[in-house]
């Protein structure tokens, strides 16, 4: 699959789906698509896959870098409510490691992964949103789909 544009991935959506009447706007099926980007992300994140490990340097007051999930680490740092408060004097800047998720994509973007596994993970998991929308039993569905994403975590810690 390598990598593939947003625009690939909704076509890929509305056929999976057999969407022909295009049912589902661009819009929507860039928020399935947003929507299983995030839960397969955390999913890696909570296996700690270095993809999505970022750095950066923080002082006092500072607001936590977006889409942060978790340090990746220990740090001489507290984070509470968004702010980092450097617990140790001895620091003014704290180069620290954490794990995030991507940001939203649009219709113009290309998907955050350059992994088929985790590209194909997210598709499906979009179809099957894109499915329950229209409230069909897509129980068998999720099913696979939570198995398909348990493999992918353990493969990638």
């Amino acid at each position: 699959m390598a990598m593939i544009t947003v625009s690939e991935a909704v076509k890929r959506i509305r056929e999976a789906g057999h969407d022909i009447s295009e049912e589902y706007s661009d819009e929507k099926c860039v928020e399935f698509l947003n929507t299983a980007i995030q839960q397969v992300s955390s999913l890696l994140v909570s296996s700690s896959w270095p993809m999505l490990l970022r750095e950066a340097k923080v002082r006092n007051g500072d607001t936590l870098p977006d889409n942060f999930m978790k340090p990746a680490g220990n740090y001489p740092i507290r984070m509470t409510n968004g702010r980092v408060e450097i617990v140790d004097d001895a620091y003014n800047v704290v180069r620290f490691r954490y794990f995030t998720t991507p940001a939203n994509v649009t219709i113009e973007d290309d998907m955050p992964f350059e992994h088929d596994g985790v590209n194909d993970v997210i598709l499906r998991s979009a179809v099957i949103l894109a499915l329950n929308e229209n409230e069909y039993d897509v129980s068998q569905d999720t099913a696979i789909m939570t198995a398909l994403q348990q493999a992918i975590a353990s493969g990638m810690a």
